[in-house]
């Protein structure tokens, strides 16, 4: 149950947030397969839509695990987010998270975006930018939000190396950045084109949690 409990703080943030850009390797939605370790725990659905200057996104996820066929772990998560260029301008999201439930409301206006979660109220001065993958430029960030629980998350994020990686049976160039928090240690993959191509995280008892496309 140790291992689940950490589970659960990864899961927190790294599951809520992902978004695809238009590319070669995208489309406005898609599939991934969730991997804990070597064990398929679900999957994770979005779409994402232009509306004039603006973005939605939709996002759905859906995981369990089991052991000798008892759960003894579930998750599902709803967020709509609406993008205006980098800024995120409102954000609507509602998680189980094994039996608790988190509902985070958010809104940009006048120079403020406004939270509200099982945390409170709270305010932030400025452009908001939750874990973003699918932009680039949100590697620029020092702080993110959390849009399960509201929280403003202190980040550190830095280049690692050129590699080459499998995408769709595809072996394509990649620049690989670390992203580290409290509670984070994920690998983010970048195309030439500036396009998120995968992401690998380590939990905190060591386990690997990878997305896998369909």
């Amino acid at each position: 149950m140790l291992a689940i409990n950490k589970l659960k703080n990864i899961l927190m943030i790294l599951l809520l947030f992902l978004v695809w850009s238009q590319s070669s390797f995208a489309m406005n939605s898609w599939n991934f397969k969730v991997f804990y370790g070597d064990k398929e725990i679900g999957e994770h659905h979005f779409s994402l839509k232009k509306e004039g200057d603006k973005r939605r996104v939709m996002i759905e996820a859906d995981f369990n695990i089991d052991i000798l066929f008892i759960n003894v772990y579930s998750y599902k998560h709803k967020n709509t987010e609406i993008w205006e260029g980098s800024c995120l301008s409102t954000i609507e999201s509602i998680t189980d998270d094994n039996g608790e439930a988190f509902i985070t409301n958010g809104k940009y206006e006048n120079g403020v975006f406004k939270i509200n979660s099982k945390q409170g109220t709270n305010e932030v001065v400025g452009c908001v930018s939750t874990f973003a993958y699918w932009d680039k430029s949100f590697l620029d960030n020092e702080v993110l939000l959390n849009s399960q629980t509201g929280e403003i998350v202190d980040v550190d994020i830095s280049f690692v190396a050129d590699e080459k990686i499998l995408i769709r049976d595809k072996l394509v160039n990649a620049k690989k950045y670390k992203l580290k928090s409290d509670k984070l240690n994920i690998d983010l993959w970048y195309s030439d084109e500036n396009q998120w191509l995968a992401l690998n995280s380590i939990t905190e008892d060591g386990t690997n949690l990878r997305y896998q496309m369909k």
